[in-house]
């Protein structure tokens, strides 16, 4: 028989601080006063861009006509004598050929012009600018609480074991 005996002791120790702070109010009082003195107009650029843009189409038409005029002059000489017969024959081919062209052309132009215009004026201007405040500041108490928790815990273990041959 073995007997066995165990102490186990833990301790927990806890504090809790609490501070309660009240605020501190503060009142501000601001007083703008603002006073323009003079205005100048000093300088204005004037920048100005202007784009154009062209387009430009041609169409050609070309119309030919061709007229051929063909005339053939044929002459026959017969002679006959009494053994033979001569025939002369003369040929003659006149050709005329007669050419027009038409050529018509159509053009298009298209303009487009975009003007952009930026203005620029630097404005001088003397201004015064007075500011008054007034701070009033309260402060309220201040209370701080401490809260200790201490805990304990003990723990007995037996062991008893037992043997039979």
């Amino acid at each position: 028989t073995f007997l066995r005996l165990r102490y186990v002791t833990l301790r927990y120790v806890r504090t809790y601080v609490r501070t309660y702070v009240r605020t501190v109010r503060t009142y501000v009082r601001t007083y703008v006063r603002t006073y323009v003195r003079y205005v100048r107009t000093v300088r204005t650029y004037v920048r100005t861009y202007v784009r154009t843009y062209v387009r430009t189409y041609v169409r050609t038409y070309v119309r030919t006509y061709v007229r051929t005029y063909v005339r053939t002059y044929v002459r026959t000489y017969v002679r006959t004598y009494v053994v033979r017969t001569y025939v002369r024959t003369y040929v003659r081919t006149y050709v005329r050929t007669y050419v027009r062209t038409y050529v018509r052309t159509y053009v298009r132009t298209y303009v487009r012009t975009y003007v952009r215009t930026y203005v620029r004026t630097y404005v001088r201007t003397y201004v015064r600018t007075y500011v008054r405040t007034y701070v009033r500041t309260y402060v309220l108490r201040t209370t701080t609480t401490t809260t200790t928790t201490t805990t304990t815990t003990t723990t007995t273990t037996t062991t008893t074991t037992t043997t039979t041959n």
